[in-house]
């Protein structure tokens, strides 16, 4: 479904993601995993064409994303943003259905078929009682969950999650991811989610890459990545790890234990 080919970007001199080539594949929730600074985020950003790589090779479907105008490109791929900056006071409604507002006709209104995507989402996620309320007078955990819920709405074929769940409880990381996999198993759709959170990676995700210096040191199934000596070697720190019968989890070993 995506199929990238020596992808670079660099600022100001800096290599930022150096000759990354990768095919990720419809019906699997991959992961991207490394330290501060390793090019994740930028990564999405690249791959989502809001960073322009110019002499990398990204094709979505079998196209050139250079080739897709912002509208088919809305059609394609939504973006969960670890960052969503808004100071216009639209209210929760307004926001949820700018999610359709790709499939939107000119002077026409959205139609019942939206509205019953809208109201769908809502109802999965629990934002009931939101509507009505300004995105600006949200809490930070309020705020993702709505912006998860406009990009679940946009219902595309291909999601973006950049840290999706930092500013959420459990409960809701869980309900959140778990409507993701959802999607991914029954309409095969594909997920690329940036991760700091490694037994969240753990539950959800089918792939991992893992980055460093804009590098991609290794990648395969979620348990093998997790199980390898690279992640010790990228994050500089040993790893204890807690087995159960499907996973391993995996947490920080400090000090001289």
């Amino acid at each position: 479904m995506i199929d990238i080919k020596k992808i670079n970007y660099s600022i100001d001199g800096t290599q930022i993601l150096d000759n990354l080539s990768f095919k990720f594949e419809k019906g699997k929730f991959y992961g991207i995993l490394g330290p501060n600074g390793s090019g994740k985020t930028t990564f999405l950003d690249v791959l989502s064409g809001y960073k322009n790589a110019p002499d990398s090779e990204i094709y979505i479907e079998n196209k050139e994303l250079k080739e897709y105008s912002p509208l088919k490109l809305a059609k394609k791929i939504a973006i969960v943003p670890q960052k969503f900056d808004i100071v216009f006071p639209f209210s929760v409604s307004d926001i949820l259905e700018m999610g359709r507002y790709p499939y939107k006709k000119k002077f026409f209104s959205l139609q019942k078929s939206d509205y019953e995507v809208i109201d769908r989402v809502i109802k999965e996620i629990g934002l009931e009682e939101f509507l009505d309320k300004e995105i600006t007078a949200l809490s930070g955990g309020e705020e993702q969950r709505v912006i998860f819920g406009k990009a679940l709405i946009q219902t595309t074929p291909i999601l973006f999650l950049d840290e999706s769940t930092s500013n959420l409880d459990p409960y809701y990381s869980h309900t959140l991811l778990s409507l993701v996999r959802k999607r991914v198993e029954e309409e095969q759709t594909m997920v690329i989610g940036v991760f700091h959170d490694f037994n969240l990676a753990t539950l959800y995700c089918d792939e991992i890459l893992l980055l460093e210096k804009g590098r991609i040191v290794t990648s395969g199934k979620t348990q093998e990545v997790l199980n390898s000596k690279a992640l010790e070697e990228v994050f500089k720190i040993g790893w204890e790890k807690y087995k159960t019968e499907k996973n391993t989890f995996v947490f920080p070993k400090l000090g001289d234990d």
